[in-house]
C-alpha cells in the first residue's frame, strides 16, 4: 500500500469509480439475501444477526465510497487502496457464512486483488493481498464460528493460488502500463520542448514565418509577420495573400505579392506530403535591398581600410618633405606657398583616412558612469580654444542640473566633436545649440542649426556611409557617429523643428 497520498490519472480515477460502482452492486446483492423472498430466488438467506450486521455496515460503507467518488475529482491514491482492502474481510466474510469455499463464491475477492496489484505500482503488492486473502480464509471461520470441520486446507491452498495468480498478472500489467504512460510522459515533454525551441527560433528569424492550415487559417506567426501581414493567431490570412498562395501551390514554390503597399518575396513550404499545414516565409523587398546594402558596405569598408593603410605611409613621406622643403633658405615664396598647400591637402588626406579607418573599426564600448551637462561644459571650452571660435557661436541650453548616463567616454568625446562640426559647417547662421533634457530612460542632447530644410532624398541619405552635400566631406562623420551610438545602446536620429536641423542624441541613463 502506498505510504503517502498520490493523485491518480485520470484513467485510474475512471477505474476507481467502476469499481466504486460494482462494490455498491455487490454489497447490495448481499444485503438483500438477509431478505428470506429474495434468498429463496438465490438459494441461500442469512438468518444470523451477524450476517445482517456485516452486510448492512458493508452496503452503507459502499454507499458512501461511492458518493465520495462521484463529488471528487481528485481520488486520492491511499484511499482508494485502503477501501480495496477494507473489501477483503467483508467479501469474504459474507461467502463464507452461506459456504462460499464449496459453491466459488470465495473468487468474488480476486476483483478486489486484481485490481489493488494494478492501482498500487508497487512490487511487493503481488504478495500483499493474497497473504491477507488466505490469512482471511484460514481465521475468519474461527471468528464467525462456523463449522470448519467442512472446510480442507488443500482447498484453502487452491484459492490462495489463484490469488497470488491473479495478482501476479496484476503487477505485470500494472508495470507495463507504468512503463507505457512513463515513455509517453517523456515523449509528450519531448515534444513540447521542441515544440517550444521551434518557436523560439521561428521567433528570433530575420524572415517572417507564418504557419497555416489547408483553411488558412494561422496557427503559427512570428513578430516580423505579424508586422508585415498586419494579422495575428487564430485568424486567416490576408485575402491577397490566400489568392497567391492557391495560384501558386502547384507551381512555383517562390513568388513575388505586393501587400498593403510592400513588396514581398514569398516561400511556401509544404511540411509533409499528406499534412495539411503549409509554412509560409516572407521577406520584404525593402529590407533584402538593405541587407544586401549593408553587406556591399562592410566589403567596401574593409577594402577602405586596407588602402588607407597603403596610403598612409607615402602620405607621411610626403607631409615630412613637404615639412622640410619649406623650412630651406633656397626656395622662393611662391614655392613655399606651393608647399603649405600640399601641407594642407595632406593633412585633409589623412582626415579622410581617419575616418575611413574609424568606419571599419569595430567600436566596443568601455561604458563609464558620465555627467553629461559637466561633459558638455569641459567640451565647449575645448573647443572654442581649438578652433578659435566665438563663444556666442556655441551655445548651451540645459533643462537639468545633473544627468547621469553610462557611455564610453571616447565615444561620447568623438560625438560632441562631431556633431557640432557637422552643425557649424552646415548652419545658415554659423551658430550651433546644444540641448539638454530629460525622458524617463533617456538623456536627450539636441544640436540645433539654423538652415533650409533638406530634400526627401538628402533626409534619407544622411546617415549613408560616403553621402555628403559638402565639398570637403567624406560622408562618414554622422555614420560613424550612429555606429558609435547603436554600441552603447543609445540612438541617434535627424529632426525638423522649423526652422532648425536638429541631430538628437538618446543617451541611455545611468542607474
Amino acid at each position: 500500500m502506498a505510504s503517502k497520498s498520490e493523485n491518480l490519472t485520470s484513467n485510474e480515477q475512471t477505474s476507481v469509480r467502476y469499481l466504486n460502482l460494482f462494490r455498491v452492486l455487490l454489497s447490495f446483492f448481499f444485503f438483500s439475501i438477509i431478505f428470506k423472498k429474495v434468498g429463496g430466488v438465490v438459494g441461500v438467506s442469512y438468518s444470523s444477526d451477524i450476517a445482517q450486521l456485516i452486510a448492512a455496515l458493508y452496503l452503507s460503507l459502499s454507499i458512501l465510497i461511492w458518493m465520495a467518488s462521484l463529488f471528487t475529482k481528485k481520488n486520492s491514491l491511499f484511499v482508494a487502496l485502503f477501501a480495496l482492502i477494507l473489501d477483503l474481510p467483508f467479501i469474504l466474510s459474507l461467502t463464507l457464512l452461506f459456504n462460499g469455499l464449496e459453491n466459488g463464491w470465495v473468487l468474488l475477492p480476486v476483483i478486489t486483488i486484481g485490481s489493488f496489484s494494478i492501482l498500487n505500482h508497487k512490487s511487493f503488492s503481488i504478495f500483499a493481498m493474497p497473504l491477507l486473502a488466505t490469512a482471511l480464509l484460514l481465521i475468519l471461520p474461527y471468528l464467525l464460528k462456523l463449522d470448519y470441520r467442512h472446510i480442507h486446507l488443500s482447498t484453502i491452498f487452491l484459492y490462495a493460488l489463484i490469488y497470488f495468480g491473479i495478482a501476479f498478472v496484476g503487477i505485470r500489467q500494472s508495470q507495463a502500463y507504468n512503463l507505457s504512460l512513463l515513455l509517453t510522459q517523456r515523449q509528450k515533454k519531448k515534444i513540447i520542448n521542441l515544440s517550444q525551441i521551434n518557436e523560439l527560433i521561428i521567433d528570433q528569424m530575420n524572415s517572417g514565418v507564418v504557419v497555416f492550415d489547408r483553411e488558412y487559417n494561422i496557427a503559427h506567426i512570428n513578430k516580423i509577420a505579424q508586422e508585415i501581414i498586419r494579422s495575428q493567431t487564430d485568424k486567416k490570412l490576408p485575402m491577397p495573400l490566400i489568392k497567391s498562395v492557391v495560384a501558386n501551390s502547384k507551381g512555383r514554390n517562390e513568388f513575388k505579392i505586393t501587400l498593403f503597399g510592400d513588396d514581398l518575396l514569398v516561400k511556401l513550404v509544404t511540411l509533409q506530403e499528406q499534412s495539411h499545414t503549409r509554412l509560409l516565409i516572407l521577406d520584404q523587398q525593402s529590407q533584402l535591398n538593405k541587407k544586401s546594402q549593408q553587406i556591399e558596405l562592410a566589403n567596401l569598408g574593409q577594402l577602405s581600410a586596407t588602402i588607407a593603410h597603403e596610403i598612409r605611409n607615402p602620405l607621411a613621406a610626403i607631409y615630412s618633405a613637404s615639412e622640410l622643403l619649406k623650412e630651406s633658405d633656397k626656395i622662393t615664396s611662391e614655392d613655399k606657398e606651393l608647399t603649405d598647400i600640399i601641407i594642407h591637402q595632406v593633412k585633409r588626406s589623412n582626415r579622410i583616412i581617419e575616418d575611413i579607418l574609424m568606419m571599419s573599426k569595430n567600436h566596443v564600448a568601455d561604458k563609464k558612469t558620465i555627467d553629461i551637462c559637466h561633459k558638455i561644459t569641459a567640451f565647449k571650452q575645448h573647443y572654442i580654444q581649438q578652433n578659435g571660435i566665438e563663444k556666442n557661436q556655441l551655445m548651451l541650453d540645459f533643462r537639468v542640473q545633473k544627468a547621469w548616463i553610462k557611455f564610453d567616454n571616447s565615444h561620447l568625446s568623438q560625438l560632441l566633436w562631431n556633431l557640432t562640426e557637422n552643425a557649424l559647417k552646415h548652419g545658415d547662421e554659423n551658430i550651433v545649440v546644444i540641448k539638454v533634457s530629460q525622458e524617463e530612460h533617456y538623456i536627450l542632447v539636441d544640436f540645433l542649426n539654423r538652415g533650409d530644410a533638406f530634400d526627401a532624398i538628402v533626409e534619407e541619405s544622411l546617415f549613408t556611409p560616403f553621402f555628403t552635400t559638402h565639398t570637403q566631406g567624406t560622408g562618414l562623420g554622422l555614420f560613424i557617429c550612429r555606429e558609435m551610438c547603436k554600441s552603447n545602446n543609445a540612438k541617434l536620429e535627424y529632426l525638423r523643428k522649423e526652422p532648425f536641423h536638429v541631430f538628437r542624441l538618446h543617451l541611455p541613463r545611468a542607474n
